[in-house]
């Protein structure tokens, strides 16, 4: 089967396609078309209509050469749906989780659902956002290549540096996420370094009033790097986890993590024996728990086999082999 992968959200697309090739699949990835901000404010709307017209004459000659579109993201069927071609939906997140309670978008959104031959959601806390337009669908997690990342630092100086690898707003439990920095300062001051990223609309307001240091924006090889560097990291306030809290993980820091009881239930390989201190707790319990992994964390307490972990149960190997699954389901092959 010739699979096309429209889009490369969280480099998803491009691991998938990678990982394909490797062992003969023939899977390709067409990645969606982007304005250039150097672009001239004159210019910019032609240009971006000329650059949008091309993209689409590449997206028919693909995929009248393709037996199956992956489509990563519902809002991208807006420019696939004419195509009138059979396709399979993966779901990221905000597309599902935000765009479908959004007006402008709501039929969009579930129309792209529910037209789908089969859909794919990446994290479990999606489901509820997705079974009753999709009642098949199903949890093809986010996909981490260990190889890519680097094994983490001897961490052991003083004082101790306390990561945070996700973005800084509501998608990732803004408000908590705030009141976790009020509450660690208040319990150990000016004895750990808290470090973050510059990134959401929360992030000045970290440095400000928190003194958390702001990274800026970097490549991913430099990002690996800055996670494996850390003392401990501690994973968003959303109680499930995305791609930063498990590459953090796979680099074999120490990562503290609250997972919320209703979606990590152990129905599925990754939703048990997640590698982290704080872990599985009731959702009202998300800020405290994370309290106490940093504690943890900061009395010495260190989580082994977690490279190991999401090598079994995210990699591009496994997620293909999952995928061929539900692709031969598809075709009926």
């Amino acid at each position: 089967m010739k699979v096309l992968h429209v889009n490369d959200v969280a480099r998803i697309g491009s691991a998938l396609v990678r990982q394909a090739r490797s062992i003969g699949l023939d899977w390709t990835l067409y990645d969606t078309a982007r304005v250039d901000p150097r672009w001239s404010p004159r210019t910019r709307a032609l240009r971006r209509a000329l650059r949008g017209a091309a993209w689409e004459a590449g997206l028919a000659r693909r995929a009248l050469a393709s037996d199956l579109l992956d489509i990563h993201g519902a809002t991208v069927t807006a420019h696939t749906r004419w195509l009138r071609r059979p396709y399979v939906l993966h779901l990221h997140g905000t597309d599902i989780r935000v765009r479908r309670y959004e007006p402008a978008y709501t039929n969009l959104v579930e129309r792209a659902v529910r037209e789908a031959l089969d859909v794919y959601y990446t994290t479990p806390d999606l489901a509820e956002h997705v079974l009753d337009l999709a009642p098949a669908a199903t949890l093809q997690p986010v996909i981490v290549d260990v190889g890519e990342l680097p094994r983490a630092v001897d961490t052991a100086a003083a004082p101790p540096r306390i990561l945070f690898p996700s973005r800084w707003d509501a998608a990732k439990g803004g408000d908590m996420q705030l009141e976790l920095l009020a509450a660690l300062r208040d319990e150990h001051g000016d004895q750990i370094v808290l470090e973050g990223l510059d990134w959401g609309e929360n992030a000045a307001t970290a440095a400000r009033d928190f003194g958390v240091v702001l990274r800026q924006r970097m490549t991913h090889d430099d990002y690996a790097r800055w996670l494996g560097s850390g003392s401990l990291a501690v994973g968003q306030m959303s109680g499930y986890m995305s791609i930063s809290e498990l590459e953090a993980i796979a680099t074999g820091t120490t990562t503290v993590m609250a997972l919320n009881s209703r979606w990590y239930d152990g129905s599925h390989p990754t939703t048990r024996d997640v590698p982290v201190l704080g872990g599985v707790t009731a959702p009202e319990r998300l800020l405290e728990t994370t309290l106490e992994g940093v504690r943890e964390a900061l009395a010495g307490v260190r989580v082994q086999g977690g490279r190991e972990w999401v090598e079994a149960n995210h990699s591009p190997a496994r997620a293909v082999e999952r995928l061929q699954e539900r692709f031969a389901l598809v075709s009926g092959s």
